[in-house]
């Protein structure tokens, strides 16, 4: 049984059906799905028949006029500070690039943290959640550090999960150095949600609208690009449930063209200064006391080990194998986020329409949702006709975080298997049969949420795109095209031992019409078996509330 992975792609979508060239102006729709959205996005979108009685209850609260913040632009470091002389230590030729992938959650933490403490010129990092949980706070008490010793730290958010976060960002911008901004703001519901869901309801077509890009650029040298949120349960802290996930450390050129990319967003329209939306009473040095009060608990609590693993993760920067590649970086247009008004420039669009109908071999799709379009799906059809071995991973119905997205998904499976397609899925009931990672996740529920694509096992596909609507049409996107067999071949170690193990593949039976899920035990004998369920109560509960969230909201 072998594993699947993600294609992606950003771009604008019109609404139209594309025609035969259209990726080249539009591509996230060639295999987007038909939408997924964040739980929260979800909830609003089961009330929106009564938006307007909430809109008149917030006052039918707009936008607010919006000007471009004060500009700034990414800096590099002198070749001679410690990110800067890892492109010589690696043997890096001038304009090219190296990379290792991050897919263990504790290593991947301990790179971040180190590359932070090893910045000396400027740090820009932007996320769609930051947690005021164990993790959040141990990447803010880095970043609070890194300011104090004179480095810029630019930190970018998301505003949609930042509900209760204004007093702690504003006593990491009571740090010297350090701006925090806040994208596309909510105009209420600072630290209370029912403000915000009024606010949402009043403004839904903009609000609804988010920054889903994840990034961090160190010194102009080093980049993290994937997946992961900077929360507990993205580096398997969380005792409710966890996502698996995966990310790439890259060095060298890649670093030095993904700072556009940060400065794209941060100068935008819709990035506002937090300092404009949170007050305190509190001065300056009382909200720095404050800040530290909050977050050097939890170095003292991780301190032994983990601390000792960062210092690890410091030494092998200069020491880890990295694969040699150029990359191509992709990301969204600010106009995307509203009414076509944004930032100039913007990223180039990935041609994924094309990159599917060029592949001969092997085309594997990683992604938390998958709900493609006709045309995506026609795409796919092709591709197999061609001979293309055609694989899917994705989650199951039972420990999905958007159960209504995997509800539609399920209700087109059929649709899938007979284009040809492969379908693997992952479920608690799968990570059962792993004795160390039912250890690792304890009580908690496991749940994909890497997003990566393998073509022709030499292209990788990494960044932040589910393949859906969403992605396409709503959220702003980056992503990384990279063209090494060495890299390919290094994720698919990290990343195949573990979920060929952890996923079961789906199949038609042989009358055609039902569905048998078949694992592979250690010896690679096959057990047939049937669909992880959820209660019935669970699922009468979603089949209703499906009937009133319209498709394009899913």
């Amino acid at each position: 049984m072998r594993l699947p992975s993600l294609v992606i792609c950003p771009g604008r979508h019109s609404g139209r059906q594309p025609d035969d060239h259209a990726e080249l102006r539009n591509p996230l729709h060639v295999i987007a799905p038909r939408a997924a959205a964040t739980t929260l996005q979800r909830v609003a979108a089961r009330w929106l028949a009564f938006a307007a009685l909430l809109a008149l209850a917030a006052g039918c609260a707009t936008a607010p006029p919006r000007s471009p913040p004060p500009q700034s632009s990414w800096q590099l470091a002198d070749s001679d500070t410690p990110l800067g002389r890892l492109p010589a230590l690696h043997q890096l030729e001038p304009g090219r690039s190296a990379f290792r992938p991050l897919l263990q959650p504790l290593t991947a933490l301990q790179t971040r943290l180190a590359v932070i403490q090893q910045a000396q010129v400027a740090i820009d990092m932007q996320t769609y959640q930051l947690g005021d949980d164990v993790t959040g706070r141990e990447v803010l008490r880095a970043l609070a550090d890194a300011g104090n010793r004179g480095v810029r730290v630019r930190l970018l958010i998301d505003d949609f999960h930042a509900l209760g976060l204004d007093s702690l960002l504003l006593g990491l911008v009571a740090h010297p150095a350090v701006e925090v901004r806040m994208f596309n703001p909510f105009t209420g519901g600072r630290d209370s949600l029912l403000p915000r869901l009024l606010s949402l309801a009043g403004d839904f077509s903009q609000l609804n609208r988010r920054m889903h890009n994840k990034l961090l650029v160190a010194d102009g040298r080093v980049a993290i690009v994937g997946g992961r949120n900077l929360t507990d349960a993205y580096y398997m802290r969380s005792g409710e449930a966890n996502f698996l996930d995966i990310e790439l450390l890259g060095i060298g050129q890649v670093a030095t063209a993904l700072g556009p990319a940060f400065d794209h967003y941060w100068n935008s329209i819709y990035a506002v200064p937090v300092q404009a939306l949170g007050s305190s009473a509190l001065d300056a040095p009382q909200r720095r006391a404050a800040f530290d009060a909050r977050t050097y608990p939890d170095l003292r609590l991780q301190a032994g080990p983990w601390q000792a693993g960062v210092a690890a993760a410091i030494l092998q920067l200069a020491a880890l194998p990295l694969a040699v590649a150029d990359a191509q970086v992709y990301f969204d247009n600010t106009a995307k986020t509203g009414g076509g008004v944004g930032s100039p420039g913007g990223g180039p669009p990935l041609p994924i329409g094309r990159l599917v109908r060029a592949a001969r071999e092997q085309l594997v799709v990683v992604s938390p949702y998958f709900l493609p379009s006709g045309v995506g799906l026609q795409l796919l059809r092709d591709a197999r006709q061609r001979g293309v071995d055609v694989q899917v991973l994705t989650n199951s119905l039972v420990d999905t975080d958007e159960p209504l997205v995997s509800l539609a998904y399920g209700q087109q499976r059929r649709d899938f298997l007979r284009a040809g397609l492969r379908l693997f899925e992952m479920s608690s009931d799968a990570f059962k049969r792993e004795p160390g990672v039912r250890a690792l996740l304890g009580a908690s529920v496991a749940r994909l949420h890497a997003k990566l694509g393998l073509i022709d096992r030499h292209l990788l596909l990494i960044g932040s795109l589910n393949i859906d609507p969403r992605s396409a049409h709503t959220n702003t996107e980056l992503a990384l095209a990279i063209d090494s067999a060495d890299l390919v071949s290094a994720v698919g170690q990290q990343f195949q031992p573990t979920l060929v193990r952890l996923a079961d593949e789906v199949r038609l039976a042989a009358d055609g019409q039902a569905l048998v899920w078949v694992a592979v035990d250690e010896q690679g004998v096959e057990q047939l078996g049937t669909e992880p369920s959820l209660p019935a109560w669970r699922l009468m509960l979603l089949w209703l509330m499906a009937r009133f969230v319209p498709d394009d909201l899913l």
